[in-house]
């Protein structure tokens, strides 16, 4: 129980401190630009950087320049090895919150130079209100569960209503990428 009351301190003492209220920071959606850099070397270090970053990836279109990863859920606060949440307040949404991220690069070449930009979409899970009519039916407020037999089958009923909500960009998780991208673009010139 200790543990429990630890936890839930430490979560609403990150929630108060991290901002979770405010408005994420304005960010121009300039992109990088790499010299010297052709497109596919561009893509290659995006696709390393997004693979390292547990990200898998969806969609690759050297023709295109286009990279787009499938969901990847939001780290949670035991998940000390990811690295999807680039500040305390997505740090704290995503432990809050059932989130999915969706990148997507696009390297435009422009001469001997390639232009890397990153959107980072972020989705939050949205589920149907229910009333509880008690401490015993609480097993099966979402799912088809009762007090003797749990499962993870979803009432028929609420189904239909799951949904996954766009809940805005990730600005800082895009300047992480782009930056870590940029290094070791910058790493493989310098070899």
């Amino acid at each position: 129980m200790k543990i429990y009351a630890t936890l839930l301190f430490m979560m609403v003492t990150c929630a108060l401190f991290s901002g979770c209220g405010s408005e994420q920071q304005a960010v121009s959606d300039d992109p990088i630009c790499l010299p010297n850099t052709p497109t596919d070397q561009a893509m290659q270090a995006g696709q390393a950087v997004l693979l390292k970053m547990q990200f898998d990836i969806e969609k690759y279109d050297t023709d295109a320049g286009y990279i787009r990863t499938r969901p990847l859920s939001g780290a949670q606060f035991f998940e000390i090895w990811r690295q999807d949440n680039a500040s305390a307040s997505a740090a704290t949404q995503a432990n809050l919150y059932s989130l999915r991220r969706i990148v997507e690069l696009e390297c435009t070449p422009q001469d001997t130079t390639t232009c890397v930009q990153c959107r980072v979409q972020v989705l939050r899970l949205s589920i149907p209100e229910a009333p509880i009519e008690g401490a015993g039916q609480m097993g099966g407020i979402h799912t088809e569960s009762s007090t003797r037999h749990q499962t993870l089958e979803v009432d028929r009923h609420k189904q239909a209503q799951i949904e996954w909500l766009d809940a805005g960009p990730d600005h800082d998780l895009e300047r992480k990428i782009l930056e870590r991208i940029q290094r070791d673009i910058e790493k493989g010139m310098a070899q």
